[in-house]
């Protein structure tokens, strides 16, 4: 009997020594995610059942959010299984590689379907051209460009990525945004007006390399700031509104 009790402590033992790894995706800040991207309860399951990260889907969000981009489930499941950088990631979708000294960078071009690269393709060349609208899109090692014209709404995009440079530039009968940083020095400049308001934006700086955890604090900060906002003002009915939006094709 004594033997007996004695093998199962030293099983019970053995058995609390081993490490537990519990799954990334156990640990997502859920009500983080549905408030300040936007997302549904139903679209939020789906991604609990990968092994990810904040720090990783809260920059996936970022990305697919700035750079205009629809979320499918391929695409999704293909960064989930896959290595990358975030400086290579963030080109794919025609945004700069860097973030603001003082904050994200965000975009304030209205949103639409974009022509993107494919994750998978190191070269791409894609481009449709109608009456009034042309779309191109060139990619290769060491070069991103991104054209849009829109004769009939007077809409102009370009985005230019080279070895030391990104360059984006957007113009409408609405507003003019520019960015411009070199990949080396993280040096940018950049330049917003709105022609119907008249604000306009204009900063320069040194700015950081993307980096995941930087961009999940950062954004979980500015949660943390509405969500005491919003206690300090006991409005139990408000609900908080980022300016960031998902879009799903799921």
């Amino acid at each position: 009997m004594k033997k007996s009790i004695n093998v199962m402590l030293l099983s019970l033992v053995i058995i609390l020594l081993i490490p537990v790894t519990l799954s990334a995706s156990s640990d997502l800040d859920i009500d983080f995610f549905a408030r300040i991207f936007n997302v549904e309860d139903d679209k939020l399951d789906y991604f609990t059942k990968f092994d990810i990260s904040n720090d990783n889907l809260s920059t996936i969000f970022y990305l697919y959010s700035n750079g205009g981009r629809t979320i499918s489930k391929n695409q999704f499941e293909y960064l989930a299984n896959n290595q990358y950088n975030w400086r290579e990631l963030s080109i794919y979708f025609g945004l700069p590689p860097i973030m603001f000294e003082d904050k994200l960078v965000k975009l304030r071009r209205p949103q639409r379907n974009r022509m993107q690269v494919p994750f998978n393709k190191k070269h791409y060349k894609n481009s449709r051209k109608t009456k009034n609208v042309e779309e191109k899109i060139n990619m290769s090692p060491g070069k991103y460009e991104y054209y849009y014209r829109n004769k009939d709404r007077n809409i102009e995009e370009k985005i230019e990525v080279k070895q030391n440079k990104y360059e984006y530039y957007y113009k409408s009968n609405k507003m003019e945004e520019k960015l411009s940083a070199h990949n080396q020095t993280n040096n940018y400049e950049y330049y917003y007006k709105n022609f119907k308001t008249g604000k306009e934006i204009k900063k320069e700086g040194q700015g950081r390399l993307i980096n995941s955890e930087k961009i999940y604090s950062e954004l979980r900060e500015e949660y943390e700031k509405e969500e005491d906002k919003k206690d300090s003002e006991q409005d139990v009915g408000s609900s908080i509104q980022f300016d960031f939006k998902i879009r799903f094709s799921f």
